[in-house]
């Protein structure tokens, strides 16, 4: 058992007392400099690690930081319930059972006594043992967030459910059993919905108003997938709304400008309109500038019946990378690479001279397998290092030594030798 913490003053927190199964649990307000101050991580409180192996899962630091920085930027900041288990110490309830006798308000008068008694303080005298069984990374930014020194007065309260735990063999199962109940029925929220509803997250904002604002991706020319899978039976779109997504995200994160952000920054805290309206135009800039250099873009956008254009550029004959999900993301991360020396415009340019039917090199046998005539997705950072090397942009990471290697290797070709160099 590690050592005791110093006793902290006694509080008095607003509650709701609530029946669950076997579990009695107090729903209450406290703030998260309180919170901060209280509450701790399971491996702190055992540092035997007899209760933290069990239902201690590892905190992601950095998120840690991206949830600090949510709380200190986002005005509309808001948090689900945290749940924390307590032992040791008194903690008391009190319930407000003569709130009906001093009350005239009708709508008050015929409560239930059960009602009643659900409703009170939860005391704690302070050197209670607490600890978050549900909600640890946010625990841990708001630790973060109030160690830093966030600016506000009040603090923000947030609600946590505490729940009794007994330091025996039967009280650590049935804490390790509540934990892993919160966290197998928890459903984290779907690429899908976000895109769809996000209100905070750059991506979705833009991939919403490209397809609700422009011609680009228009009524079926965008297939609305959440994921980056192209069904095979779509014979109208040019991606998904899942790979649209994706492809801002390197756009935004990788591409040289002054937009460029980490996507955890870009994810939680929205920008102000004139910097959402410069992310949209960036966006759409990108595929007017690709539509400009190739072609067969060229013709999808100007179509006003996509069909018989995706049938010509995506099938079993190979067709067109730009056409395929994979493919748009790899030549979009090379053109963000090729922004390090030029402009978003001329980097367009310069990739419209690169390989772009599947049959050929690199594609062929990597991204391309003409037999089968299948899509291959193991073999992205091969592709990518390769089309670079071809203009001279390569990593130095990937000498053309180690491309060679990889090259032969993943293609199933022990004699095979790069495409040639376009520049």
């Amino acid at each position: 058992m590690a050592e005791k913490k110093k006793s902290l003053d006694p509080i008095a927190l607003p509650a709701l007392r609530g029946i669950m199964g076997d579990w009695i649990y107090y729903t209450c307000l406290m703030d998260i400099g309180e919170l901060s101050k209280r509450v701790r991580y399971a491996d702190e409180v055992h540092r035997n690690k007899l209760l933290s192996d069990m239902i201690q899962r590892r905190l992601n630091r950095g998120r840690a930081t991206q949830i600090a920085r949510y709380l200190e930027n986002q005005p509309e900041r808001f948090f689900n319930a945290l749940v924390v288990a307590t032992y040791g110490g008194q903690p008391n309830w009190h319930a407000l059972d003569n709130v009906k006798s001093r009350t005239e308000n009708g709508e008050l008068k015929d409560l239930d006594d059960t009602t009643v008694a659900s409703v009170g303080f939860l005391t704690l005298r302070g050197d209670e043992e607490l600890f978050a069984i549900d909600g640890q990374h946010r625990l841990a930014g708001i630790k973060k967030a109030v160690q830093d020194g966030i600016a506000q007065d009040p603090y923000d309260e947030v609600s946590v459910i505490f729940v009794g735990h007994k330091v025996s063999k039967n009280g650590l199962e049935r804490t390790r059993r509540l934990f892993t109940t919160l966290n197998k029925t928890a459903r984290p929220v779907t690429k899908g919905e976000i895109i769809a509803l996000d209100e905070d997250d750059v991506m979705a904002i833009c991939v919403r108003r490209l397809i609700e604002q422009t011609d680009l991706f228009a009524g079926d020319r965008i297939a609305f997938v959440a994921s980056n899978n192209m069904p095979t039976t779509n014979t109208t779109s040019l991606t998904t709304i899942a790979n649209l997504y994706d492809i801002l995200t390197i756009l935004f994160t990788n591409a040289q400008s002054d937009l460029k952000k980490e996507k955890a920054d870009l994810q939680r805290v929205r920008p102000n309109d004139e910097t959402l309206d410069k992310y949209f135009k960036y966006a759409e800039s990108y595929f007017v500038h690709l539509r400009k250099n190739f072609k067969a873009l060229d013709e999808f956008f100007s179509a006003k019946n996509t069909e018989s254009v995706i049938k010509k550029h995506r099938g079993s004959h190979g067709g067109h990378v730009l056409f395929r999900p994979i493919g748009l993301e790899i030549m979009t991360r090379v053109i963000a690479r090729f922004t390090k020396d030029m402009s978003l415009a001329q980097a367009a340019k310069t990739a419209a001279e690169l390989p772009h039917n599947l049959n050929e090199e690199p594609f062929q046998w990597l991204m391309w397998e003409p037999n089968k005539k299948i899509m291959l997705n193991g073999h992205k950072v091969t592709v990518r290092e390769v089309l670079l090397y071809m203009v001279g942009k390569n990593s130095k990471k990937y000498s053309e030594a180690t491309l060679l290697e990889r090259y032969q290797r993943e293609s199933g070709d022990d004699t095979a030798e790069l495409p040639a160099k376009i520049r």
